[in-house]
């Protein structure tokens, strides 16, 4: 397990996550699943043997398991998954055969103890004609960031098949949920949707600016576990200098990280350009210097007092000659 799995792991160990997840992904909003319903699962094994004829034992992996109760107990599983898995619909039919494989075996043992069936069909079967097995839902969930899922989301996908066979062969699909497929992330009240609003605009940083803005109120106010998902998925360090304290809790405020961080980069190639010119003896060279910076932030959106605060600090001058600076610009 990577880094980034090991991340989105914990992220969902919490039930209000977890059923946000399924709830925005599989019913676009609707508070179907509750976190009160759901119940933690282990991790499900099956016996295999190996060419030497000698039994073994495989896990099917999945990040997440749990079960939900409601008018039937349901089996929830989500796949985390940041590069496209080109296999991922032929592990998805293993796990489920897997996990229903386990579901017979379970009823199995139990007439066997009871010795309850009488008839020779459910005899031979190991269960009666009524019984069914509990559905089991399988959710695969796509963060990465370098392009759409272009993988296979169904059976046929992966097979050499004429049309004409596809009436006499099964097929298996995936419930596949791709941030890059969607624009905007309402549908999900937790942290996951600034996460995947990260992970959909991380490119575009203008975009994610202004998504930001538009919600500063979240992102202002951001839990220690989002702020850590997002610094993985993102490639980013956010630094503790932008925590805040909120009822007891660590929350940061990612609004003014950002703005900090692109400003940083701005102020890494200035000073480089900078450095050169003070090497030459340009004194215009900081001049000019000084009024790109200042029309750079400006073009990002980024705040007046933060523009001030960098310009004194920055170029050691006073805040009467930042200001004039500013002022130059409009700001």
């Amino acid at each position: 397990m990577g880094i980034k799995d090991e991340y989105q792991f914990d992220y969902l160990d919490d039930n209000q996550r977890f059923a946000d997840q399924v709830n925005g992904a599989l019913f676009g909003g609707k508070q179907i699943v509750k976190p009160e319903e759901l119940e933690p699962m282990e991790p499900q094994t099956v016996n295999l043997k190996n060419r030497a004829g000698k039994r073994r034992t495989a896990k099917t992996v999945v990040d997440k398991k749990r079960l939900w109760k409601g008018r039937k107990i349901h089996i929830l599983v989500i796949e985390n998954q940041n590069y496209v898995d080109y296999q991922m619909v032929l592990r998805n039919m293993l796990s489920e055969s897997i996990a229903y494989n386990k579901q017979w075996k379970q009823k199995k043992a139990e007439h066997e103890r009871q010795d309850d069936l009488k008839k020779t069909d459910e005899y031979l079967s190991h269960m009666k004609k009524e019984e069914k097995f509990t559905p089991i839902i399988t959710l695969v969930v796509y963060f990465g960031m370098e392009h759409p899922w272009d993988g296979a989301r169904c059976l046929y996908d992966l097979l050499d098949i004429d049309e004409d066979m596809k009436s006499v062969v099964s097929n298996y699909r995936l419930n596949l949920y791709d941030c890059q497929a969607h624009d905007t992330f309402e549908e999900y009240q937790t942290g996951l949707r600034q996460v995947f609003e990260t992970a959909r605009y991380a490119k575009d940083k203008e975009k994610l600016r202004q998504i930001m803005e538009e919600n500063r109120e979240v992102y202002s106010r951001m839990d220690s576990e989002t702020k850590e998902m997002i610094e993985v998925l993102a490639n980013v360090k956010i630094p503790e200098t932008f925590q805040v304290e909120e009822d007891g809790e660590e929350r940061y405020d990612m609004c003014k990280a950002f703005e900090d961080m692109k400003l940083e980069g701005i102020e890494i190639g200035l000073a480089e350009g900078m450095e050169k010119g003070i090497e030459k003896g340009i004194e215009k060279g900081i001049e000019k210097g000084i009024r790109a910076f200042i029309e750079t932030c400006k073009e990002l959106g980024i705040s007046r007092g933060v523009i001030l605060e960098k310009c004194m600090v920055k170029f050691e001058m006073t805040e009467e000659k930042a200001v004039a600076y500013a002022a130059e610009y409009g700001i």
